[in-house]
């Protein structure tokens, strides 16, 4: 497989396991937010039960960003200052992907972060960017999910949120993991 294909191959596996987890988040804060929908939902394991089913079509109509930032709101005190950092990186990680400039004709893609130098910052921070030498201005970022050692982090970040802190949390609601995987 060549280079841009191997890029854009991993970067569907990637985005494929954002979206995978932001399904994991809603199903958390839903069950959060109505624990009386927990017990029908263990007890029917083959068919899931319709009320909890019109709360989470609702969810399934949300953005990536208000999931995470409800998330994070509703579990604020059992998350860890690293998870919150791991769920932000994984927001910003989607996002690259999900507006990312894609070519067969290069190895890489293309991101321009949206909403102005202030959210440009926060991305930044957020993932600790370095400026490199003759950066463009406006700043792009390129994402080469081809190299085995980026793939490498977004597949870590993917597995540490799911087998650690949604783990954690769906233990804290009281729904097994394995269900809502």
């Amino acid at each position: 497989m060549e280079m841009p294909e191997k890029n854009m191959v991993n970067a569907g596996i990637v985005f494929m396991f954002t979206a995978w987890l932001q399904g994991q988040m809603s199903d958390l804060v839903i069950f959060k937010n109505n624990p009386d929908l927990l017990a029908d939902f263990i007890d029917n394991p083959r068919r899931v039960p319709n009320a909890f089913h019109r709360v989470r079509v609702t969810y399934w109509e949300k953005q990536f960003g208000p999931v995470k930032s409800e998330f994070k709101e509703a579990f604020a005190d059992i998350l860890t200052d690293e998870e919150k950092i791991d769920i932000e990186e994984l927001y910003h990680l989607r996002n690259m992907i999900a507006h990312a400039h894609v070519s067969v004709g290069r190895d890489y893609m293309l991101y321009r972060p949206f909403g102005g130098e202030r959210r440009e910052q926060k991305l930044i921070d957020d993932l600790q960017l370095k400026p490199i030498d003759d950066q463009s201005d406006p700043m792009i970022l390129k994402i080469e999910l081809w190299r085995e050692d980026r793939f490498k982090n977004a597949s870590d970040l993917i597995q540490r949120i799911e087998q650690i802190t949604l783990k954690k949390v769906a233990e804290s609601v009281g729904v097994p993991h394995r269900r809502i995987r």
